[in-house]
């Protein structure tokens, strides 16, 4: 009977030992980036969706939203210097609702699988899209970040082009909102957000198509992270 409860003993150990091991193997890795996002959506400048109110076209607020990574990484490999963009409807129904995402074709290929788990399975997470209607494009893009303009270009699909706003008080700082009061990406965008316009908004990927220029933009920093 010793003999036996000593056999038993053993399995556990081995068992837990074993479950250990597996969990270390093939837990999620530890990842973090932070850097600058720009904005350009269907709302007329001075976008009301960033106060809690309805969007001013038909209550829809379709975004394109660019992520330039400055620091980041995904366990042991750097994703510093890349961009992603999304680009999806916050206000479609969750039978109808879409994203699309543009990775630079430049990445390489663990960066490209790190982004994309990143922004699929956690930036985007509350949009809930089913993978049928994500769709994924490792593209040639540009993109470019002055103090008073922020622009994406990616390929034929997509023209950003945000042109930040001055103040009246201080034209040497642009139109600010401070303490914003907005739900989505609440605590990984940072409180204040400078307001611009997007002179030029075009883009067109499948069935979807739109030209919004001289609509809303804006731009502010981020951070996200796994822990």
């Amino acid at each position: 009977m010793m003999g036996m409860n000593r056999y038993l003993f053993l399995g556990f150990v081995a068992l837990v030992l074993s479950f250990g091991i597996s969990s270390t193997l093939f837990a999620e890795p530890v990842w973090s980036i932070e850097g600058e996002y720009f904005e350009g959506c269907t709302c007329n400048p001075g976008c009301p969706c960033l106060f809690g109110s309805e969007p001013t076209h038909n209550k829809t607020c379709k975004i394109t939203g660019v992520f330039r990574i400055q620091k980041g990484n995904y366990g042991q490999y750097s994703l510093a210097g890349q961009t992603v963009i999304g680009i999806t409807d916050l206000t479609a129904r969750p039978d109808k609702n879409w994203i699309v995402f543009y990775l630079d074709e430049k990445a390489a290929a663990v960066q490209k699988n790190a982004l994309l788990d990143i922004f699929q399975n956690h930036v985007f997470s509350f949009a809930k899209v089913p993978h049928e209607r994500i769709t994924v494009k490792h593209v040639p893009m540009h993109v470019e970040s002055s103090p008073w303009q922020k622009k994406a270009v990616v390929a034929d699909n997509l023209t950003l082009d945000v042109e930040l706003l001055h103040g009246a008080g201080h034209p040497d700082k642009p139109t600010q909102i401070v303490n914003k009061n907005f739900s989505i990406w609440a605590k990984e965008f940072d409180m204040t957000l400078d307001m611009g316009k997007a002179v030029t908004h075009r883009f067109r990927e499948g069935s979807q198509e739109w030209n919004y220029d001289g609509r809303s933009g804006f731009a502010t920093t981020f951070r996200f992270g796994s822990n």
